[in-house]
C-alpha cells in the first residue's frame, strides 16, 4: 500500500521506518507514565502505599504499552538489521549484521547504568528517590517522563543525523545507470 503512495519500492525508506519506531518508543514512555500514575492513584485509594501490598488492577492495564512495544520493535529492530546488512559494504555485511545484535546488548547495559544513576541522584540529601524497593512509594512515573524526554531528544538527534545520510546505491539502480550509460555510447 505504501509503495503506491510513496513510489518507493520499499514503501517507506529504512530511515523513515527507524524514525517511526523512535517516535513510537517515546509514545510508549508517555503511556507508561500515565499508566503508572493510574497505578499509584489506585495504590493510594486502596491504602497499600506503605505496606507495599498488591494494587487491585488488572494486568491488562499494561496491554497498550506491550502492543506499542511490539510495533516499535518491528519498526526499529527489524529495520536496524536490514539497514546494517543492506547499507554495509560487501566485505562488511556480516559485521554490520552482528553490530545490530551487539547494539541491543549495549542498549540494555546503558539502560541499567541510567537506572542506577537516576536512583542515586534522586535519593541524595536524604530524599526519597524515584526508584525504591516498594513500588507503591516509588515514582516510576517520573522515570518514564524522563525517558519520554530522552526519546524525543533522541528523535531530534536522529533527524539531524539522517538528514545528512546518503544511502548506498542499490545494485538495481547501479545496473540501470550502467545500462543507460552503455546504450548512450
Amino acid at each position: 500500500m505504501m509503495r503506491k503512495f510513496t513510489k518507493n519500492p520499499r514503501g517507506i525508506t529504512l530511515l523513515q521506518r527507524m524514525g517511526t519506531g523512535i517516535v513510537v518508543h517515546a509514545v510508549i514512555m508517555f503511556v507508561s507514565a500515565l499508566v503508572e500514575r493510574r497505578r499509584l492513584a489506585a495504590a493510594r485509594e486502596h491504602g497499600v502505599v506503605e505496606s507495599g501490598g498488591q494494587v487491585p488492577l488488572s494486568i491488562f492495564i499494561l496491554m497498550p504499552q506491550f502492543i506499542l512495544m511490539g510495533i516499535a520493535d518491528a519498526f526499529v529492530e527489524v529495520t536496524k538489521i536490514e539497514f546494517f546488512y543492506d547499507q554495509a559494504p560487501e566485505s562488511m555485511k556480516s559485521i554490520g549484521a552482528s553490530y545490530s545484535s551487539t547494539s541491543i546488548g549495549i542498549e540494555n547495559f546503558l539502560s541499567s547504568v541510567l537506572l542506577k544513576t537516576v536512583s542515586n541522584i534522586t535519593s541524595r540529601n536524604a530524599r526519597k528517590g524515584w526508584i525504591l524497593n516498594n513500588l507503591n512509594e516509588s515514582h516510576l512515573d517520573y522515570y518514564y517522563d524522563l525517558f519520554t524526554v530522552l526519546n524525543y531528544l533522541n528523535f531530534i538527534f536522529f533527524l539531524v543525523v539522517s538528514k545528512y545520510y546518503v544511502y548506498k546505491a542499490e545494485l538495481s539502480d547501479s545496473i540501470k545507470l550502467l545500462t543507460e550509460e552503455f546504450e548512450g555510447e
